[in-house]
């Protein structure tokens, strides 16, 4: 069977089957899209939540918080979790925490301004789920690389490796512009890796889902 094109009018049926959001995840919506700040789709928000929630995820970690609108469905889907962020642009990450704040999560938030792959360098701990939005920013190849490991060595048995913008836009095929290179160096390293079983899914431009081996 081939695969269904998602024209706009298909789109909006999509659209329709969305669970409505609250009026904090609806409003983040709209400040993201009046501002410009590149958040998840709510699609894929529904599927963040659901993926952490059938896989008992408690502790989450996030590169790349934006003004916080995938934590909050990530948060949600933990049943008292804790969610641990990292955001480098100061506003955002003031945004991000006042977000977590209106959600009901300012205790179980942790908004870190800095660059993730230092941060991650150093952190001790330990996670159910990550989830990475980041794969655009990163300067090489060797700190997607860096990141990846770094994010796999703090993921429990069982956990779950997440990562936004898998296609790029298509551009993986001919990975041509540092974007471009990091995501398909990145989709390499799940894909090939021993420890993990994995797949990309076609939502939006891409999320890549990897579960670690028992």
């Amino acid at each position: 069977m081939r695969t269904v094109e998602v024209t706009d009018e298909l789109q909006e049926y999509l659209d329709g089957l969305v669970p409505r959001r609250d009026t904090v995840l609806a409003r983040i919506e709209e400040e993201a899209h009046r501002d410009n700040v590149p958040i998840v789709d709510p699609h894929e928000g529904q599927l963040l939540y659901l993926l952490v929630k059938m896989a008992g995820a408690r502790r989450i970690l996030e590169l790349g918080t934006a003004t916080g609108y995938s934590g909050i469905w990530l948060l949600r889907a933990t049943e008292g979790g804790t969610l641990t962020t990292y955001e480098m642009d100061p506003d955002r990450a003031r945004t991000a925490r006042d977000n977590f704040k209106a959600a009901g999560f300012a205790d179980r938030a942790l908004v870190l301004q800095e660059n993730a792959k230092d941060g991650l360098e150093t952190l001790d701990a330990r996670f159910d789920a990550c989830f990475i939005d980041l794969l655009n920013s990163f300067r090489s190849e060797e700190i997607t690389r860096r990141v990846f490991e770094l994010c796999l060595e703090r993921l429990e048995p069982g956990g779950l490796l997440m990562a936004d913008n898998a296609l790029r836009q298509g551009e993986v095929l001919h990975a041509t512009t540092q974007q471009a290179r990091n995501v398909a160096h990145y989709n390499e390293l799940v894909a090939k890796h021993p420890r993990l079983e994995s797949v990309v899914i076609p939502i939006r431009d891409g999320l890549s889902l990897a579960r670690v081996k028992d």
